[in-house]
């Protein structure tokens, strides 16, 4: 189903708004109880979220306020009810229950975000003090009242398991964003690792505290001992665990003031967990353990000191990438306020509080999270940070990020992962460490902030499939790693489908993947949900291109799954392969005696009958989804001619190439007999899809008849008609039986295809072509220039008659050939057929040249020359080879491929400019500019064509708009963007036609072509030159003023010429060789082809010089 995103989170933040318009101005403690939020516009929030988490992703900010009005609601309406109940027991009863329900309700949401974006630190840390804001509850009401024990609260939880569960949320986090990934966001990261700390200290104090609190040293019984060892021993566990938080916490960098503290954190926490374990100890136990922890404090710095050493060595070489990515954030408005969400921490008093201070660090702060989650209710701005709103600048900073961090990657897998110490940079011993985690917590913190930018999803799957095919190769030392990697990966693609429902690639990937990791168990009804999911969310059934290319997809990977279980169950030996490898030929010479069990050759055998029968299923299963595939065309776009070709194609040379020869062998295998009929019918059905093919479209592309002939050409087809051949052609008959069906063929080719230049009438979607197509596995839904196509199929039917035909059959073809490319236009499709294997230049420049490969239509056979031309001329080819003129030629140089038609006259578009029509008569230069740099990007021009209106004198100026424009962009990419919105883009309120343009929006003059004089002082003609002579006025005489438009030649004449008035030493003469030419005007030099006599003045008279 398609939705309005946008409008149903408008609609929740209206429900949120009004829900807490009551809590304003009020202390975050006193909220919950004083002043419950309204109840209904809560409840409707709680139901739009959970309506919108069903239909569509959610972004980690709506995830957290997801769970956070679930908490208020379930609390909210307790104290709705409570208001009734009298007894205190049944209140205090209750309120525990509710609020044990709301906290495990809003992690069990958090959860799901979690599972959703790994990536986000402080989304982590939200969940983690949720856990520990349920801890705390559950320990405070079992500390309130004995009565509520024997109500049965403290069997609510076992306090146990939830100490557990949030041991390994802490555990999980710090590997998901502790790992040093999170460099600018380190003030969150850091504030999980001191919150993990406090956690630890809280265990320890529950382990170590108890009815005694310190460790006699007699009167204890056996009893008494053990459970003293064992609180000794799991003290000292969470001591070691401490300390190897204290060691990860050191390595990684962080952003400027997120460790400024570490060293007073640590020691803090250090002193603090050693009081609370010595605590339990008295006497000579306890000097034996506290000089114990001291020599332990002392390593454990030392080594902490070397991590921070690394980590700044690390900070300085990836802070330039964070930069940038912060930048980006920035200029797009999403960079979240960390400092002012995260102030200054506070040293509370609470040491009055029955659980102790460190159970009592585990309360909730809800003023922090107030301005975060509830956000514009207490007067904050609006929150766009991890709102999903991360676009093209924020996210090629991330992919440039993690291309950088993926090369140094490459270079460790190639020198080893081992690190040793002098080999490795500290970047590439950090991630050494790492291996590919390091990489994918990067990849995930980019998608927590642009989950719907297709580009960092498609980099992420890629980077984690190219990872998954090295472990392969090591499959019994990663196994357990290759089956994560696994599981990662199929949860990675249905994450990015469900993210961007719009984009092709990520359901492609999403096939292809679970062809690839899923390869020994595929169902192909799992491939085919993911196409009826991606025409079941909307976003791509309006595109049948799309949907048919994702049904090819799907077949495909079906089709790789068949035919690797063809090849690997069938082979043996130690040269046994795969489908996608390849195998030599193994030509021996006859009478050679070569061992052929030799080590890497194939051994074939037949298939075992497991094997058999999953073939025959998956045989069925690609035939079913090509029916299905079928269906789809007929009931959805019963009038795309094009498309049912394509499906077609495939369909064909698919029963050609693998089904229809993998029935007869399994035919064979089995031992069933097979008579002519089942033979027949294998091929007919092949023959059945063909004809299907160069039917589906009228005329037909060229292309479908040449993959038609190539099957009927390469194959020994045994039954055609009424005609019965055997398989193999035992009979003379079968050899000429083949050619002639296929000059039947070329025949009914000629006779279907369009004439080359002419433009097909078959019917279109009116669908532009994708950006997408044509940049996939294997191109499935492009389609050659029919022009091409044409050409190349004229040329193999010459090639044809040439070689199995007689004079007579090649003047024919000859003839059909004419008569189809007689209005060809070869300079329009000259890239499209020229191959390298062509000699390229000659063709490009005009040059013929004698080649012995080449297809040249003119160029045929002295002895086949009297059919074609007329008789004067066949007489001649016989005594010497001549050119024959016809209307074939060769393609020369073309400016473009694209023409833009004015009149009668067909001129090259400009590569960098389009042609805007029907603007409105307001619309000025710069409004173009801004629409277009906004929409497409950087323009170097813009102007709007304008009526000339010629005045006096025949000069014009501009008059009204043309309600038309040229724009000029710097990249020739943007002008196909602009393109594609032709008729979609609107300008002023009107919706504007795109078109290419023959005109550049500004043009550069050449040099030596420059106007005369600045516009507006006359053009360079004979007739104003004349009047601008009978106007000159006479100059002074004080020296000799050469015009500059005339330089060395007028020079020259000056030179060669005798005045009585001429003074030596009064001449001035400026030359174009001169320092002084470097000053003069670029619109004065001399135009090229306009001869004029210098001008000079002498003693105050002008004279005219003649040359």
């Amino acid at each position: 189903m398609s939705y309005n995103y946008d409008q149903c989170v408008q609609s929740i933040q209206r429900h949120r708004r009004k829900a807490y318009a009551s809590h304003s101005g009020r202390s975050a403690d006193k909220r919950t109880e004083a002043t419950p939020p309204d109840m209904d516009s809560l409840q409707r929030s709680v139901e739009e979220f959970a309506s919108l988490s069903k239909n569509c992703p959610m972004t980690p900010l709506l995830w957290m306020q997801y769970a956070h009005d679930t908490q208020m609601l379930i609390i909210g309406l307790y104290l709705a009810e409570s208001n009734s109940k009298e007894s205190n027991q049944e209140l205090l009863l209750e309120k525990s229950q509710a609020t044990i329900s709301a906290f495990e309700s809003s992690t069990g949401i958090l959860e799901m975000a979690l599972a959703e974006f790994p990536g986000c630190a402080l989304l982590h840390l939200y969940y983690l003090e949720n856990l520990a804001e349920n801890f705390y509850q559950i320990q405070l009401f079992n500390k309130m009242s004995d009565r509520i024990r024997t109500l049965g609260v403290r069997d609510l939880i076992d306090q146990s398991s939830q100490l557990d569960k949030i041991s390994t949320a802490f555990e999980v986090a710090v590997q998901n964003v502790g790992v040093g990934t999170h460099v600018n966001e380190g003030i969150i990261v850091a504030e999980i690792y001191r919150f993990y700390c406090s956690f630890l200290l809280a265990r320890l104090s529950l382990v170590m505290g108890g009815e005694g609190t310190k460790n006699p040293e007699s009167n204890v019984t056996e009893v008494e001992n053990s459970t003293i060892q064992m609180k000794e021993e799991q003290g000292l566990s969470i001591l070691q665990q401490l300390s190897l938080i204290f060691q990860q916490w050191s390595k990684n960098p962080m952003g400027e003031g997120s460790n400024d503290e570490i060293m007073q954190d640590l020691e803090y926490l250090w002193e603090d967990a050693s009081a609370i374990f010595l605590s339990f100890f008295d006497g000579c136990a306890r000097l034996m353990k506290q000089k114990h922890l001291v020599q332990q404090k002392v390593s454990l710095w030392e080594t902490i000191d070397l991590n921070r050493k690394k980590a700044s060595s690390l900070m300085n070489v990836l802070s330039s990438y964070e930069n940038n990515v912060d930048v980006a954030m920035d200029i797009e408005a999403i960079m979240m306020p960390r400092y002012s969400l995260f102030p200054q921490r506070e040293d509370n008093n609470v040491d009055a509080t029955p659980l102790g201070r460190h159970v009592q660090c585990l309360h909730k702060s809800n003023v922090k999270w107030d301005q975060i989650i509830v956000g514009k209710s207490f007067g904050a701005t609006n929150h766009r940070f991890l709102s999903g709103l991360g676009g093209a600048q924020t996210s090629q900073a991330f992919l440039n990020y993690t291309s950088f961090l993926q090369s140094v990657y490459n270079d460790i897998v190639k020198q080893g992962l081992q690190s040793k110490t002098g080999e490795f940079t500290p970047i590439q011993e950090h991630i050494a460490d790492h291996s590919f985690w390091f990489i994918l917590s990067l990849y995930e913190r980019a998608v927590s902030e642009c989950p719907t930018v297709e580009a960092v999803w498609v980099s992420f799957v890629r980077f984690l499939r190219g990872e998954w095919t090295r472990l392969c190769k090591g499959e019994q030392e990663h196994a357990s790693e290759l089956q994560t990697l696994s599981s990662m990966l199929q949860s990675i693609t249905q994450r990015s489908c469900r993210n961007c429902p719009y984009s092709i690639t990520a359901f492609e990937l999403r096939m292809t993947t679970l062809g690839l990791v899923s390869l020994s168990n595929l169902e192909p009804d799992n491939i085919s949900s993911v196409v009826q999911d991606a025409q079941q969310l909307g976003f791509l059934s309006q595109s049948p291109e799309a949907l048919l290319y994702l049904r090819l997809v799907a077949i495909m990977v079906v089709k790789r799954k068949l035919l690797s279980l063809v090849s690997l169950g069938s082979t043996s030996g130690q040269g046994q392969l795969d489908f996608d490898q390849e195998e030599s030929m193994n030509i021996t010479a006859s009478g050679s005696k070569k061992n052929k069990s030799s080590a890497g050759v194939v051994i074939y055998h037949p298939f075992d009958d497991s094997n058999r029968e999953e073939a025959i299923d998956l045989v069925e299963d690609l035939r079913d989804m090509f029916d299905e595939a079928d269906s789809f065309l007929f009931k959805s776009f019963p009038k795309w001619d094009e498309g049912r070709r394509i499906y077609w194609g495939h369909r064909a040379s698919t029963e050609a190439s693998v089904l229809c020869p993998l029935g007869l062998s399994f035919q064979h295998n089995a031992g069933e007999s097979m008579d002519d009929n089942t033979e027949a019918s294998n091929d007919n059905e092949v023959i059945r899809c063909y004809e299907k093919m160069v039917k589906a479209q009228k005329p037909c592309h060229p292309d479908a008849w040449r993959e038609y002939l190539q099957y009927v050409r390469s194959t020994h087809l045994q039954y055609i008609g009424h005609g019965k051949l055997p398989r193999y052609p035992d009979l003379p008959g079968a050899v000429p039986s083949v050619i002639r069906k296929t000059r039947g063929l070329y025949n009914r080719a000629m006779s279907t295809v369009r004439k080359a230049g002419q433009t097909t009438n078959t019917k279109s979607l009116g669908h532009s072509p994708l950006s997408w197509m044509n940049t996939s596995i294997h191109g499935l839904m492009t389609s050659r220039d029919t022009d091409a196509a044409l050409f190349d199929l004229c040329r193999e039917f010459v090639e044809f008659e040439r070689n199995f035909g007689t004079e007579e059959s090649v003047a024919h073809a000859v003839g059909l050939v004419r008569s189809k490319l007689a209005d060809w236009n070869p300079t329009s499709i000259a890239a499209a057929f020229l191959t390298p294997g062509d000699n390229q230049n000659d063709a490009i420049n005009g040059k013929r040249k004698m080649d012995a490969n080449c297809d040249d239509f003119e160029d045929v056979d002295s002895s086949h020359q009297g059919m074609i031309c007329n008789e004067e001329k066949s007489k001649d080819h016989s005594a010497k080879r001549m050119k024959v003129k016809t209307d074939l030629k060769q393609p020369k140089k073309a400016d473009g491929l694209h023409k833009v038609r004015v009149g009668e006259m067909e001129y090259p578009a400009h590569p960098y400019t389009v042609h805007v029509a029907n603007l409105s008569k307001e619309t000025e230069d710069m409004d173009l500019v801004d629409v277009f740099r906004k929409e497409f990007g950087p323009v170097v021009h813009a102007r709007i064509l304008r009526e000339k209106v010629y005045g006096k004198g025949g000069h014009h100026f501009h008059g009204e708009s043309k309600c038309a424009g040229l724009v000029q962009f710097e990249e020739r990419s943007i002008v196909e963007k602009a393109l594609e919105q032709d008729g979609v883009l609107e300008i002023d309120g009107k919706v504007v036609k795109v078109s290419r343009s023959h005109l550049p929006a500004v043009g550069i003059v050449p040099q030596g072509c420059h106007r005369v004089k600045p516009k507006g002082e006359g053009k360079s003609s004979k007739r104003n030159m004349l009047k601008k002579k009978s106007k000159m006025q006479v100059e002074s005489a004080d020296g000799i003023d050469v015009d500059d438009a005339h330089g060395k030649e007028g020079v020259a004449s000056i030179k060669t010429r005798e005045s009585k008035n001429y003074t030596p030493s009064t001449t001035k003469i400026t030359t174009s060789s001169s320092p002084g030419s470097l000053s003069f005007d670029v619109l004065s030099f001399k135009p090229r082809n306009v001869n004029q006599k210098p001008k000079v003045s002498l003693g105050g008279k002008s004279i005219s010089i003649a040359k």
